[in-house]
């Protein structure tokens, strides 16, 4: 597909077109003017090249989190409080070490052996089936029963519907967004007043936060809400995105399966590589002033869209920055961002994707695209596959 450096301003992220190839868009861009502007939506900038993405994301001097959203009235912009991740300097530290404990690496290697023994028996499944859906039959099932464990909850059909509603259907729907918002919010508030009433004895997230202070004082209600909404979003779709995103490939790409079955020290490499190739997080700012940007004005409180994946592709910055190679060791990707607002959840995330890799390879290492499978992609908020069709194929001959 090839798009004109001029024709970039009018972009939709909900396009077909640019959910099937975001790509050709940020090629276009980085060959032309490095910013573009779009009215759908609610109207945004957006940029393209690595530098520009790294550094707006840890300018909070002129762009604030307060609006992460890529899509929706601006009016409603900064309407959801998440801290960390809506917070801006000087709480946002004190915001983020709050939630820090549970994400510490030595927290993250405790959840391994009930993170492998999820996947181990959904994978086990689906190797007995011989055959399945890549999403709905394992990816899903097992991001949301990594959360659930966090917040100290049962795992339910709820969650996947939300996340559906929130960050598929919401931006686009104003509507939608405010009931599941609504939702959400008054789970959150139940749960949390269920571990006060038990004296907030236990390890889940929920009982820690009633619990913790700031600076000697209790969190807000508010807080505690936003911080448990905050865990209920933002570790799901983009984490199911990314290992769909990463076995979609392995299933259409039997020679890199082959190397990483053959060259199993390699996993941590690959990993690196499918994070910086399929990229799955785009995030939103808003200018707190007037920014100029290539001769071009963005006015305050209009919205800017940083995309992680469009970063990720810059030829300034990777070598054939359009070829997925499993053993790319010069690698910096800023899939988790860049600056304070990194994710806070990568040791999870990059936790998560190992597993998987090691025991969906372990009990199915031939597979494929089921036949007339049509692979549609995700846009706007997150990039993945809706859905990945495959079947399981026998061990080649010899092997």
């Amino acid at each position: 597909m090839t798009i004109k450096a001029k024709s970039v301003d009018g972009y939709d992220l909900y396009s077909e077109e640019f959910r099937a190839d975001p790509h050709a868009h940020y090629r276009a861009m980085r060959s032309g003017c490095p910013v573009a502007h779009s009215d759908k939506w609610g109207g945004s900038w957006m940029f393209a090249g690595y530098e520009d993405v790294r550094e707006l994301a840890r300018d909070a001097e002129q762009f604030t989190s307060r609006a992460i959203e890529v899509a929706g009235p601006l009016e409603a912009a900064g309407g959801l409080y998440l801290p960390p991740l809506t917070s801006d300097p000087p709480e946002h530290r004190a915001h983020r070490n709050v939630l820090m404990p549970y994400f510490m690496p030595s927290k993250v290697a405790e959840m391994e052996p009930a993170i492998r023994a999820q996947a181990r028996r959904l994978v086990d499944e689906l190797a007995r089936k011989g055959h399945g859906d890549v999403i709905a039959d394992f990816a899903q099932p097992l991001t949301l029963s990594v959360l659930t464990s966090i917040l100290g909850v049962p795992s339910g059909g709820q969650f996947t519907d939300w996340m559906v509603r929130m960050i598929r259907v919401g931006p686009k729907d104003q509507k939608v967004r405010a009931e599941v918002v609504h939702e959400i919010i008054n789970y959150i508030e139940n749960l949390l007043q269920e571990r006060e009433r038990a004296g907030n004895t236990g390890s889940d997230l929920l009982s820690y936060l009633n619990r913790v202070e700031i600076d000697g004082r209790p969190l807000s209600r508010k807080h505690k809400i936003g911080a448990g909404f905050l865990i209920v979003i933002a570790g799901a779709d983009t984490t199911w995105s990314a290992i769909g995103s990463t076995l979609w490939h392995l299933a259409s790409h039997p020679a890199d399966r082959q190397r990483l079955l053959d060259e199993p020290d390699l996993l941590d490499t690959a990993i690196e590589e499918f994070l910086r190739y399929y990229a799955p997080v785009t995030v939103g700012r808003l200018a707190k002033k007037d920014v100029e940007a290539y001769g071009r004005c963005i006015h305050a409180g209009e919205r800017v869209i940083l995309p992680f994946a469009a970063a990720n592709r810059d030829p300034e910055v990777f070598e054939d920055p359009d070829e997925l190679r499993i053993d790319r060791r010069r690698n910096r990707h800023i899939t988790f961002g860049s600056g304070a607002h990194r994710c806070l959840g990568s040791n999870l995330a990059r936790l998560e994707l190992r597993v998987t890799l090691e025991e969906w390879l372990r009990a199915i290492p031939h597979f494929r695209l089921a036949d007339g499978a049509e692979i549609e992609w995700t846009g706007g908020q997150t990039r993945g596959p809706e859905s990945v069709p495959f079947v399981v194929e026998p061990a080649p001959a010899g092997s």
